[in-house]
């Protein structure tokens, strides 16, 4: 009997549940196949580059005749980002297996797939949320600072704000006009200050202001805590917006609607903080090229271990496990924003 799991047996395994978790990943993670996709090439090291191209002006002087114009250098923005690896492993005993009347590796290959849609997600909201939510901090206190901070204060691309590690990658709009969002009521919140047709406009004219790119299908995308939706369907501006028209579309995964020009994606996973003072969701809208993800070693690699071993001396455990290597950024802060709205449900 071999000691070690046989090569053939992972082989199987790789390519037969690796793409069956990753069917799972793509309809179920809203952001997992929507940043732009870069990947690292072997012998690069641990860190990946951008270069996250600036507009060009229009000209600015007329050409004489059969003259041409003078070249300009082309530039970009340099972003770069250090990729990380997180992994995940689930063991069971034979005995477990034999008494079972369900399928336990199929089920635990369930749960190792659940896993790693979580995984996926939190790893790509590193590129818009930068590492709040991927670390441990406590809801309230990172709601603390969100409550008192001004909008201009808590992008990791203005410099102003001293709390380094609670900074957002983008910049942040508030639904409600005020400076802070402590300064609104917390059982009754006015229709502006929560999730709504007049936030989303908001928040959908600051892009359109600093010109950036829907997609193919001419609108912007979307993420979203259900409650920020549930808030969303109480707008009676929204009521009357909504037509049947709009019951049958499906055109990204996870949709749930659209409007003003943004098809609304929603997920559990999307930041929501909730406290005594207040409850707040952090909703996030892009265009073309405002947030990127690399992966390495294939990014999702799953492995098995069955038979006997030095820390498996009868062949009792069988132990099922993932890994997966990447990193988000955000490449163009123009093209993307952060909408913090109040919730009250």
């Amino acid at each position: 009997m071999t000691n070690t799991t046989t090569t053939s047996l992972n082989n199987f395994y790789q390519s037969y549940m690796v793409q069956k978790a990753l069917v799972t990943l793509y309809a179920e993670t809203p952001l997992y196949d929507q940043g732009e996709k870069t990947p690292l090439p072997r012998g690069n090291g641990k860190q990946v580059i951008w270069n996250a191209w600036r507009p060009l002006a229009n000209p600015s002087v007329t050409l004489a005749e059969g003259g041409s114009p003078a070249a300009e250098q082309a530039s970009g923005r340099r972003v770069t980002a250090t990729v990380q690896q997180v992994a995940k492993a689930v063991t069971y005993t034979d005995l477990t297996e034999y008494i079972s009347s369900l399928s336990v590796r199929e089920g635990v290959n369930k749960l190792l797939a659940e896993s790693a849609k979580i995984t996926l997600e939190f790893t790509c909201q590193m590129g818009i949320f930068k590492n709040t939510f991927r670390g441990g901090y406590a809801a309230s206190a990172v709601l603390s600072a969100v409550m008192s901070a001004s909008a201009s204060g808590m992008c990791a691309n203005t410099g102003t704000s001293s709390l380094t590690n609670r900074q957002f990658q983008f910049p942040v709009v508030f639904a409600n006009s005020g400076t802070t969002l402590s300064l609104v009521s917390k059982t009754a919140p006015t229709r502006s200050a929560v999730f709504s047709l007049y936030s989303i406009r908001k928040a959908t004219l600051r892009l359109r202001q600093k010109n950036a790119k829907p997609f193919a299908n001419g609108k912007f995308r979307g993420y979203a805590h259900p409650n920020a939706l549930h808030m969303l369907k109480a707008d009676p501006a929204y009521q009357a917006y909504t037509q049947p028209q709009y019951a049958d579309k499906t055109m990204m995964n996870g949709y749930v609607t659209s409007t003003d020009g943004v098809d609304w994606a929603t997920s559990t996973l999307c930041p929501r903080y909730a406290a005594t003072a207040h409850s707040v969701n952090l909703s996030f809208i892009w265009g073309q090229g405002a947030w990127g993800v690399t992966e390495a070693l294939g990014g999702l690699e799953m492995f098995i271990i069955t038979g006997v071993d030095s820390g498996n001396l009868v062949a009792t455990l069988s132990t099922f496990s993932y890994k997966y290597t990447g990193i988000a950024a955000a490449l163009n802060p123009s093209a993307g924003v952060i909408l913090a709205s109040h919730e009250l449900l």
